[in-house]
């Protein structure tokens, strides 16, 4: 590791006691991974995992986890049975710092990520540049395999007014690559409306709807000439009616449609995501959820005639506030699926919903947490299950997170009492 990698690991010593305090309070009758369930249709196959991304050909996963030496985020790749894992960029002389939310390229012989700025100085900086977030960072590639990482993209870093390369993804023929970002940190001074209002604490809140700034889509022509890829083209893209945030969640088969998460309609706050089609041919955004919950991380099923995705509905959550990393004190959500017009949405996972064996097992098993988060997923091409990745509230403010194949066709829980 470099030396910013390890100085960063002293920062991040008093975290760790809590999270190997955790670890150390999980049944000791556990194996390691991978931990198959298979009464609850579950696969765990691995832990401090925030994101994922499957391979075209369906063999491989490539996660972003944690190392629990300094904190810091690495991209991992294993079979979806929780075989073979190997780390891609846990050698790498640059970057050295956060490197998560990966994507294959559809050849498999190439992983693109977003990696924070090496000159990021500060552990709240640090924080603000994870997967979630992704402020300061930019786009990079690994070959499989390689010594050599390239940076595609060259944003400065910037306290005030970041730029972010936050969760890209590759179209299926390979040939663009997009993305999402902040294109305004503060956007107050040009809306219409007051820009700010005081909260309960007297502190500033920014515009409903624009607590994160304003944000765009990026899309780029990915080119590879000498073994090496570079982009062209570079486009921006703000099809929504209100552009307080947006993430490309998944690029449709026939490279035609962009599976976003995106703002609500104007004048909704963004604890209110919802999920939409956008036809990049057409020029054209769909709603597919239009409701006051947070709906997240949307992805077609293999045979396209579904979406999987994560929604607090149900839940009752109460976001105390959305601004920078707030939300991650008050986020509950499930894995539901609908079909791809957005009818008939279906619950798949009760992780917070007492009675349930799905509540029971997940504090027995993995965690005795307050609450849990599905958050990003990859439909399996056996068209039966998916990998998704379950964050929770671990102890002092710490979250966790497990990698977990789930099956599709999984029974709704069965109720055995509270299970607290």
């Amino acid at each position: 590791m470099g030396a910013m990698r390890t100085l960063a690991a002293i920062g991040a010593a008093l975290a760790l006691i809590v999270v190997v305090a955790a670890l150390d309070a999980a049944p000791a009758s556990q194996p390691r991974f991978p931990r198959v369930y298979r009464d609850l249709g579950i696969a765990l196959l691995d832990e401090w995992v925030t994101d994922t991304d499957l391979s075209a050909d369906g063999t491989r996963l490539a996660y972003a986890r944690r190392d629990p030496r300094d904190w810091y985020l690495d991209v991992w790749t294993t079979r979806p049975s929780g075989r073979e894992k190997t780390c891609m960029t846990c050698q790498l002389p640059a970057p050295t710092k956060h490197r998560g939310a990966p994507v294959w390229h559809p050849d498999g012989e190439w992983l693109f990520f977003s990696a924070e700025n090496d000159d990021v100085r500060t552990r709240k900086a640090d924080r603000m540049a994870e997967p979630a977030t992704a402020f300061n960072t930019n786009l990079w590639a690994v070959a499989v395999g390689g010594t050599r990482a390239f940076p595609l993209t060259t944003f400065a870093t910037d306290y005030k007014d970041p730029r972010a390369v936050l969760a890209p993804i590759v179209a299926p023929d390979g040939k663009q690559i997009a993305w999402t970002g902040p294109i305004d940190a503060d956007p107050a001074e040009n809306l219409a409306e007051k820009p700010v209002k005081p909260d309960q604490e007297g502190e500033e809140t920014s515009v409903k709807g624009y607590e994160w700034g304003r944000w765009a889509i990026y899309l780029a022509d990915l080119e590879f000439a000498d073994s090496t890829p570079s982009l062209r083209n570079i486009r921006v893209l703000a099809p929504a009616p209100q552009d307080g945030f947006y993430q490309v969640d998944d690029w449709s088969p026939d490279g035609r449609r962009l599976l976003l998460t995106a703002s609500p309609a104007r004048g909704g706050g963004l604890e209110g995501l919802d999920i939409y089609e956008y036809d990049l041919v057409a020029g054209r955004l769909r709603p597919l959820t239009q409701t006051a919950d947070w709906d997240h991380h949307a992805h077609y099923s293999a045979d396209g005639r579904h979406i999987v995705w994560s929604s607090s509905r149900d839940l009752n959550v109460k976001f105390r506030s959305v601004e920078g990393l707030n939300w991650r004190r008050d986020i509950r959500t499930e894995l539901w699926i609908m079909n791809r017009d957005g009818s008939e949405p279906r619950r798949l996972t009760f992780f917070n919903q007492r009675g349930h064996r799905d509540y029971a097992w997940f504090r027995s098993r993995v965690f005795r947490t307050p609450r849990v988060f599905v958050s990003d997923n990859a439909c399996l091409l056996d068209g039966t299950r998916v990998a998704a990745v379950l964050g929770y509230e671990a102890s002092a403010g710490q979250l966790g997170g497990v990698l977990a194949v789930l099956d599709l066709n999984r029974a709704a829980a069965a109720k055995t009492g509270d299970g607290g």
